[in-house]
């Protein structure tokens, strides 16, 4: 069985996934369209993997901060000057040389307005129109991908729980 990923959306914590699976009967593929809502809370990494297309979304939608993102820094960009700026989903579409992506995010303001921000869908090869950080944009992608493949098999945040210490207990072996 093959699955792709075709769209990927955090929601709170959670994500919605969207993918595709082929199954070879014997008698010829077979392909489902799956629409996943998952309640499981999403790992750090993945969390990561979305935060680092901000600097995608804001170069694709032409934004003001785009200008501080250069051939020199792009792989070492510091996110904390993009705070303001969220990945929300993604979306994959196209089939080899016109395989790319739409990146869904949005802007808060200081006066607590957001800003919704959907991307044009960018190529990851265009000969036409190329997008200057292509191969970063592919390789942020695919660590995006593989990360919500892991979150598909089990890799969830699982909260540490308190452990109920005795506070008398505790102050006992303080004061030895």
């Amino acid at each position: 069985m093959e699955k792709r990923i075709k769209k990927a959306k955090i929601k709170g914590r959670s994500l919605e996934v969207e993918l595709t699976e082929s199954i070879d009967n014997g008698n010829g593929p077979i392909t489902n369209e799956v629409v996943l809502k998952c309640t499981g809370l999403a790992h750090d990494d993945l969390l990561a993997r979305f935060d680092r297309l901000k600097v995608h979304l804001v170069k694709i939608c032409d934004m003001k901060k785009a200008e501080t993102i250069t051939a020199e820094n792009i792989e070492n960009f510091d996110l904390k000057s993009l705070d303001d700026y969220e990945v929300k989903g993604i979306s994959i579409g196209g089939d080899d040389e016109h395989e790319g992506v739409v990146i869904i995010g949005a802007r808060e303001f200081e006066s607590g307005k957001v800003l919704n921000l959907v991307s044009p869908f960018t190529k990851f090869t265009d000969e036409h129109a190329p997008y200057e950080f292509e191969s970063d944009l592919y390789n942020d992608v695919q660590a995006c991908i593989y990360e919500v493949e892991l979150y598909l098999e089990g890799k969830y945040l699982i909260k540490q729980l308190e452990l109920p210490f005795d506070e008398e207990r505790t102050e006992e072996v303080e004061a030895a």
